[in-house]
């Protein structure tokens, strides 16, 4: 026991140390946390913070001219837009850019997602029709979804462009159509250098038309077919499909999930 006693002293002194050195570090714990709850509040309640030369305000530019240079299937604009300089004397910097887009469709597109209930399939599962096409960049055939521009001419409406485009693609006919962005939502920039915007549409259980529309010269090589949604998803993100197409399949998908048409099963 004699022994033990130093032992005992020694194990108490450890045991005062560390609870004491755990009530330094709870107590900075505690302090720091403090600090970040009173700075998020201050974050909150500061909304009058100046904007920034960073900030996406400043970075509009004035857009001094806007040249059509060549028109075929796009038209393409020499833009020479002006930016005020950064070094905050008041000077200005001027630069050119190349900005494509149709200007015969108001800058406007329409990509629609044909998709068919388990109940109504021969398979049992949820399907989208696609279309196969040429696609010129690439010099291959491409995977999209019935796609067209809205022409101001024809179309009384976007909603009118996107029965057309269905009827005219994947020869679909009524359906419930749904715009899947909101009404105030100008559109989807199709790219940063591109005027054209997308608006995607969903359709749900569109039937076969019983006369095919008659398709642009040339579409002469265009296919349609139905695919599950496992396999849709697939060629999504597999290289084939083209970013408009992948993004109406996105949002079609996420609202399918929402409404119970979708479960997450069906995707994998």
């Amino acid at each position: 026991r004699a022994v033990d006693l130093p032992t005992r002293a020694a194990a108490s002194a450890v045991r005062r140390r560390a609870t004491a050195s755990s009530s330094r570090v709870r107590g900075r714990y505690a302090s720091t946390t403090t600090t970040v709850a009173r700075a998020r509040q201050e974050d909150e309640e500061d909304t009058t913070a100046p904007m920034t030369a960073s900030s996406s305000a400043s970075r509009s530019g004035k857009i001094i001219s806007d040249n059509a240079v060549h028109s075929r299937y796009l038209t393409v604009y020499n833009r020479v837009v002006e930016f005020a300089a950064e070094d905050g004397r008041g000077g200005t910097k001027t630069f050119a850019y190349d900005v494509v887009g149709h200007p015969k469709s108001d800058f406007k597109f329409v990509c629609v997602a044909p998709f068919h209930s388990r109940t109504t399939t021969t398979s049992g599962e949820p399907e989208f029709t696609i279309i196969r096409e040429y696609a010129q960049g690439s010099n291959s055939t491409c995977v999209v979804l019935p796609s067209g521009g809205f022409e101001v001419a024809k179309h009384a409406s976007l909603e009118e462009a996107a029965t057309d485009e269905l009827h005219q693609e994947a020869h679909l006919v009524d359906g419930t159509l749904t715009k899947l962005i909101a009404d105030d939502n100008p559109g989807l920039l199709e790219t940063k250098w591109c005027r054209n915007r997308l608006i995607p549409f969903l359709c749900v259980d569109g039937v076969q038309a019983k006369e095919e529309a008659t398709r642009d010269a040339e579409e002469f090589h265009m296919t349609h077919e139905r695919v599950t949604v496992r396999e849709f998803r697939r060629m999504m993100y597999g290289g084939e499909m083209m970013l408009p197409s992948i993004v109406t399949g996105q949002l079609a998908i996420d609202f399918l999930l929402k409404g119970g048409y979708l479960t997450h099963d069906d995707l994998n």
